[in-house]
C-alpha cells in the first residue's frame, strides 16, 4: 500500500502541540495533534462559510468589529435606514439605531467602540459629514467631518480613524481625494489620495492603511487602483487583479483582503483577493453569494462579510465567515459531557456547546421550573427558576438571554425572558400550545407547530416575537407537533415531528412563507435540533422506539452521521451544526445524560492563533 510519505515526500508528524507557522515553506505540512486527537495541516488558502442572517436586508452599510463581535449599521433598503445590529458569531441582534439615517457611509472600530461617518442622507446624493460614536449601548453624535461626502473609504479605530475619497454633492457626482484623520474628538485634513474615486474599500490603522478599488466617473468604471497610506502620505502600489467597488474589507496592513463587490456596470462578484503587503493574490474560493455593497469586519485570517445586493437587485441578509490557515480534520462523533443535576425529559435548551442553558421539563409525571447552566464540562443549578413550571416548552436564545414559551399542562401561552440571573414573564403567545419548536434569539424568535389540548388544533400555526409582542405569521404546510427547529426568525428550518404519523418532512422559512424541501432520512418525533437553516443538525427522537440517529442538513439535503451514544427522545439541544450539545430526555427512563457533538468538517483556524 502506498503511504503518505511516498505520495507527498514527507511524513505525518505526531505532535503534542501545533507547530509554529514560519513562512510559505510551512504550507502543506501535515501533522497529528495527540492532545486534541485531530489531524491538521497548513493550507495556503481560505474559505467562506455561512453565518447567521442579518435581521434587516440592506446594502452600502457600515461595518466594524471582528468575526465573532461585528457591528453593521445604516445602509440602503429603499429608502435608507438607521438600523444597527450586532453579531456574536452565530446570530445578529438588533441594537440601538444611528441618530442620522443614511446610506453609503464609512465605518471602523469595534463592536463596543464603533465609529460611523459621512454618508448620503437623501438617497439621491446629499453628502453628509455627520459622525457618531457607539459605546456598545447607544450612538452619540460628535464633531462632523470637514468635508461632507458619501461612499468614502475608512480604516482604524474609534479614537484613531482615517476617512478617504468618496464623492461630494453636485453635478456629475464628483469624486474627491480628500483625506481626514480623527483623534476621537475632531477631524483634521491630511495629505490627499493620488487618484480621486468613491466606493473604495479600506482596511488597516490610521497610520498604515490600504485603499483598494473604487469607482471613477467619468468614465464610469470600476477601478483596480490600490494606494497605501503611512500616516503622512499616499503611495500608489500594485493594483487589484479584478477592478471592483463596494467590496467587503478585512484585515490590516500588511495582511488583508477584500471580498465580493461589483465590477462595471454593477454585476456582483464572489471573488476574493488577498494582500500580502506588496501585491494582491486571487484566492481560489470566494463568497457563496455574489453581491455589491457588502460590508466587512475582522482580520485577514478570521473575518465576516454581511449584507449587500446582487443584480436582481434583491437586498441581502446573508452573512459569510472567512477563515484562513490551519485546517483541522476530526472524525464526527458524540462524546459524553457532564450530567444534568436534575434528570428530566420534555425540557428546553438555549445557548452554545460551552455555554448552554437547560430549563423546564419533567423529572417524572410532574413538571419542574429548574434552570441549569453548562460551562463546557459540568452543569450548575442556578437560583433563577421559571415562573411557570412546565414541560414540552420551546426555547431559543443564549445562556444569558434566553426565551421560554409555550408548554403544558395544560397548553400554555406563557412567555418568559432570562437575563442570566432570573426569569421575567412577558407578553404571552397568541396561541397556547405545547410540543412546539422555535428558532432565533430572545428578541427575534419564531415559534411553530405544536399541540393545543384537549384537541389537536393549530398544529401548523407560526408566530414571531420581537422582544415585546407575538405576531401571527404564515403557517407550516404540514401540521405537526414534537418537531425539531433550527435557524433564525427570518431563516428557519422545521423538521420531523408527528402529524398523523411519524414525519420526516422538512420546511424552510424565509420570513414570508414556509416551503417544503427535501425530507430527513429517518422519520421521527421528539427529536433535538440546532444550527442554521443551511447548516442544521437533527438528533435523537422516537419512531416507534428511542432513536440515536443524527443527520446534518446543508440547505439542500440531509446526510446520515454517527449516532448518539444514548438513544433517546424528548431531549433538548443547543449549539451549532459543528459543535452541538444534547441533554436530558427519555431512554425510555428519564435521563440526565449530556453528549457533545463534534462535526466532521475541515475547520479553518488563524495561523496567528496557533503557536508552539
Amino acid at each position: 500500500m502506498t503511504t503518505y510519505n511516498q505520495i507527498a515526500g514527507r511524513r505525518v508528524n505526531f505532535l503534542s502541540s501545533d507547530p509554529t507557522y514560519v513562512d510559505a515553506n510551512s504550507d502543506g505540512q501535515v501533522w497529528y495533534n495527540s492532545t486534541t486527537a485531530t489531524l491538521k495541516s497548513w493550507l495556503p488558502t481560505g474559505a467562506f462559510s455561512s453565518g447567521g442572517n442579518m435581521n434587516t436586508a440592506r446594502t452600502t452599510l457600515g461595518g466594524a468589529g471582528t468575526q465573532t463581535a461585528a457591528l453593521g449599521f445604516g445602509g440602503y433598503l429603499i429608502p435608507s435606514t438607521n438600523a444597527s445590529e450586532a453579531y456574536n458569531g452565530i446570530a445578529w441582534t438588533t441594537t440601538p439605531s444611528l441618530n442620522t439615517t443614511r446610506r453609503a457611509l464609512g465605518g471602523c472600530g469595534t463592536q463596543t467602540a464603533g465609529l460611523a461617518f459621512a454618508g448620503d442622507t437623501s438617497n439621491v446624493g446629499v453628502s453628509s459629514g455627520a459622525t457618531e460614536k457607539y459605546n456598545g449601548t447607544s450612538w452619540t453624535s460628535v464633531n462632523s467631518m470637514n468635508t461632507a461626502r458619501y461612499f468614502p473609504g475608512g480604516a482604524g479605530i474609534q479614537t484613531a480613524a482615517l476617512a478617504f475619497g468618496g464623492t461630494s454633492s453636485g453635478p456629475g457626482i464628483p469624486q474627491i481625494t480628500t483625506t481626514e484623520s480623527y483623534n476621537g474628538t475632531s477631524w483634521t485634513a491630511v495629505n490627499a489620495m493620488n487618484t480621486a474615486r468613491m466606493q473604495t474599500s479600506g482596511f488597516g490603522t490610521q497610520t498604515a492603511t490600504i485603499g483598494a478599488g473604487g469607482y471613477i466617473n467619468p468614465p464610469g468604471v470600476a477601478s483596480a487602483v490600490t494606494e497605501s497610506y503611512n500616516g503622512t502620505s499616499w503611495t500608489t502600489v500594485n493594483s487589484l487583479n479584478t477592478a471592483r467597488r463596494l467590496s467587503a474589507p478585512m484585515g490590516t496592513q500588511p495582511s488583508g483582503l477584500i471580498a465580493g463587490g461589483g465590477g462595471t456596470p454593477g454585476t456582483g462578484l464572489t471573488t476574493t483577493e488577498l494582500w500580502n503587503g506588496t501585491s494582491w493574490t486571487a484566492n481560489p474560493t470566494g463568497l457563496t453569494t455574489a453581491r455589491i455593497g457588502v460590508a466587512g469586519a475582522g482580520s485577514a485570517t478570521s473575518g465576516v462579510a454581511f449584507g449587500g445586493t446582487n443584480t436582481t437587485p434583491a437586498l441581502s441578509t446573508a452573512t459569510e465567515e472567512w477563515n484562513f490557515g490551519v485546517y483541522s480534520y476530526s472524525a464526527a462523533a458524540w462524546a459524553s459531557g457532564g450530567n444534568l443535576n436534575t434528570a428530566r425529559f420534555n425540557l428546553a435548551g438555549a445557548g452554545t456547546q460551552t455555554a448552554g442553558l437547560a430549563f423546564g421539563g419533567q423529572p417524572g409525571p410532574t413538571t419542574t421550573n429548574a434552570t441549569e447552566s453548562y460551562n463546557g464540562s459540568s452543569w450548575t443549578t442556578v437560583p433563577g427558576t421559571l415562573n411557570t413550571s412546565r414541560g414540552r416548552l420551546g426555547g431559543t436564545g443564549t445562556q444569558t438571554a434566553a426565551l421560554a414559551f409555550g408548554g403544558f399542562p395544560p397548553s400554555s401561552s406563557a412567555t418568559e425572558k432570562y437575563n442570566g440571573t432570573s426569569w421575567t414573564s412577558v407578553n404571552s403567545m397568541n396561541t397556547a400550545r405545547h410540543a412546539l419548536a422555535g428558532a432565533g434569539i430572545q428578541t427575534a424568535t419564531l415559534a411553530f407547530g405544536g399541540y393545543t389540548a384537549p384537541t389537536p388544533g393549530n398544529r401548523n400555526s407560526s408566530e414571531s416575537f420581537d422582544g415585546t409582542n407575538w405576531t401571527n405569521t404564515p403557517s407550516l404546510n404540514t401540521a405537526r407537533e414534537r418537531l425539531g427547529g433550527a435557524g433564525t426568525q427570518t431563516a428557519a428550518l422545521a423538521f420531523g415531528g408527528y402529524g398523523t404519523t411519524y414525519s420526516a418532512v422538512t420546511e424552510s422559512y424565509n420570513g414570508s412563507a414556509w416551503t417544503s424541501v427535501n425530507s430527513m432520512n429517518t422519520a421521527r418525533a421528539n427529536l433535538g435540533g440546532v444550527g442554521l437553516q443551511t447548516a442544521a443538525l437533527g438528533f435523537g427522537g422516537y419512531n416507534p422506539t428511542p432513536q440515536g440517529a443524527t443527520e446534518s442538513y446543508n440547505g439542500t439535503v440531509w446526510t446520515n452521521l454517527p449516532s448518539m451514544g444514548t438513544a433517546r427522545y424528548q431531549l433538548a439541544g443547543c449549539g451549532t451544526q459543528a459543535a452541538a450539545l444534547a441533554f436530558g430526555g427519555s431512554t425510555p427512563t428519564t435521563t440526565a445524560a449530556t453528549e457533545k457533538w463534534t462535526g466532521e468538517v475541515a475547520t479553518a483556524n488563524s495561523k496567528t492563533l496557533t503557536t508552539s
